[in-house]
């Protein structure tokens, strides 16, 4: 068995030698620094797709979303909740309705004067069913927004009410204590509807883009920089210190990292640079500019399981078991990545980890007899079997994604790796087009937000997982007021879903960017969020 598993590791250690074709990514536009006073270059993963809140699935987006939208609340440098659009709000003793009193004067970045009614009529823009947008079934714990989403009801029903131009309701289908982090990101943004009803699906592009955030959209190039302005009209824009932000996106991560080391980027943005490169880097730049931080953040595999052999939870199974989770962090990642074995990063308020985790059971050798006896049992793989299809974004993961696969070819497992840019890989992902994918959660710190990822009707589940089993659970879980009640029956939702294996959970991530030392207000958090609201250049003048 040690000469086997000798073997293994010699047929692991050559598939990480093995070179990795990336895709190629177009020239990028040279930084303004330098040329433009007071702007701050942030790199982004990934060309951004759309900049309309709720919406986009990349996130270089979302990334830029959060600077040019706020919601009720928004983050503070740190990454907690604090009144954002909103200046108060109470709760009801059942945590079930929420009342927000808006600042006085707030307006959109065109200066229109921005109500109570736009926030309600954002959320039903969003959830109907005639147009729902890309994440809709984020607003589900709004009463109601589940059967708008579906066509049953109409989009009035809403649990949302301006009861007047300062003043909005909030009533939930079910207790969320963590609403005001929820309201925080996208699921909180309003939408422009002056702007959208003129304007329609070209709404979000520069010259007809109006949000209420912090800045504005200025411009955008097709495969190159998008540049952002102060707002003038944000209700906190005399404490905004940068004028401009340009934002760079980029398929190639490891050009982020020269960019910096050369001065054209400040910030070179998720997923940071490569984890092995964190000595190097240190000693090179120093810590104060080389951060890093676990995130409520984990990485894991989805599984299709509405098309071929992974309809069989067997093989599922054995695919999560022949992953040497230890391994990943020690050898091939060796960040402060710690292995998972869950859907959900470990630490989370109330969480009780499941009944049963077979993935944490034994040895490594144990559990690849295991998944050897599994494969066996599925007849898999039988000699006409193709290789799963297994995708993986260009630029982020794939030494991991390398390794995983060398460790199935190691049970005779065939595999193929596809790489893609972020944008294709995602339109693929909502289209089922795949076997596997890299993907992963990175969500507020509370046990549900992951959990309903697994919803049959979730953005999230390109896997096309459904379990009336589970969503039951789930919804049982969630109409418990009492905090340890509500952790026993997420538990049982979270063991549910465990049994039918539909991802490969693999690692608790850590952030790791890299922020010239000429950035001041930069606070390390673990959503990883850093709004430019609050950030400051050595030379700022305000």
């Amino acid at each position: 068995m040690r000469r086997l598993y000798r073997l293994w590791l010699a047929i692991l250690c050559a598939a990480l030698l093995l070179p990795v074709a990336v895709a190629q990514t177009p020239p990028i536009a040279k930084s303004p620094l330098g040329k433009a006073p007071n702007t701050l270059s942030r790199g982004v993963f990934g060309e951004p797709d759309t900049l309309a809140p709720r919406e986009s699935g990349v996130t270089s987006a979302q990334t830029m979303i959060r600077d040019l939208f706020e919601g009720l609340t928004t983050f503070d440098a740190a990454g907690a909740a604090i009144p954002g659009a909103a200046l108060s709000w109470t709760v009801s003793a059942d945590g079930l309705v929420y009342t927000f009193r808006l600042r006085p004067n707030l307006r959109w970045s065109d200066g229109t004067p921005l109500r109570a009614d736009d926030f309600v009529w954002g959320w039903q823009h969003s959830l109907d069913a005639r147009r729902p947008a890309a994440r809709a079934t984020r607003l589900y714990a709004l009463r109601n927004a589940e059967r708008i989403h579906r066509g049953e009801s109409p989009v009035a029903t809403l649990g949302a009410r301006a009861l007047d131009a300062r003043t909005l309701q909030i009533t939930l289908q079910y207790p969320v204590p963590w609403l005001p982090t929820l309201l925080a990101g996208e699921e909180g943004f309003p939408l422009p509807r002056h702007v959208i009803e003129r304007a329609g699906t070209d709404w979000a592009k520069p010259g007809t883009h109006v949000g209420n955030g912090a800045y504005r959209l200025l411009s955008r190039r097709a495969r190159g920089s998008v540049l952002l302005e102060r707002n003038p009209f944000h209700h906190d824009a005399a404490r905004v210190a940068i004028e401009r932000i340009e934002y760079v996106p980029s398929n190639d991560t490891p050009s982020l990292v020269m960019r910096v080391r050369a001065g054209e980027l400040a910030i070179n943005g998720w997923p940071g640079y490569p984890g092995a490169q964190t000595q190097a880097l240190t000693q090179e730049l120093g810590a104060t500019l080389v951060r890093r931080v676990p995130l409520y953040s984990v990485r894991y595999l989805r599984l299709n399981v509405a098309r071929g052999p992974l309809r069989d939870p067997r093989l599922r199974r054995a695919l999560a078991l022949a992953v040497d989770r230890e391994l990943l962090v020690r050898r091939v990642l060796a960040s402060g990545e710690r292995p998972s074995s869950r859907v959900l990063p470990a630490g989370l308020p109330f969480d009780l980890p499941p009944l049963e985790d077979p993935l944490r059971r034994g040895t490594q050798a144990a559990r690849n007899a295991e998944a050897r006896a599994l494969l066996a049992a599925a007849g898999y793989p039988r000699a006409d079997s193709a290789p799963l299809v297994f995708r993986v974004p260009s630029g982020n993961g794939e030494q991991m994604c390398v390794a995983v696969a060398a460790m199935w070819t190691a049970l005779g497992i065939p595999v193929r790796i596809e790489r893609s840019e972020i944008s294709s890989m995602i339109s693929d992902l909502r289209q089922g087009n795949f076997d596997i994918a890299l993907t992963g959660a990175q969500e507020p710190p509370a046990v549900e937000p992951f959990l309903e990822r697994f919803r049959a009707a979730s953005t999230y589940n390109s896997g096309r997982y459904s379990s009336r089993e589970f969503e039951t659970a789930l919804d049982l879980a969630l109409q418990q007021a009492d905090p340890q009640q509500r952790a026993r029956g997420l538990q049982r939702a979270e063991t549910l879903l465990n049994r039918d294996q539909p991802v490969v959970p693999l690692i608790e991530e850590v952030a790791r960017n890299l922020v010239s030392p000429k950035v001041t207000g930069w606070q390390d958090n673990p959503l990883d969020i850093h709004l430019s609201r609050w950030l400051r250049l050595e030379n700022s003048l305000r």
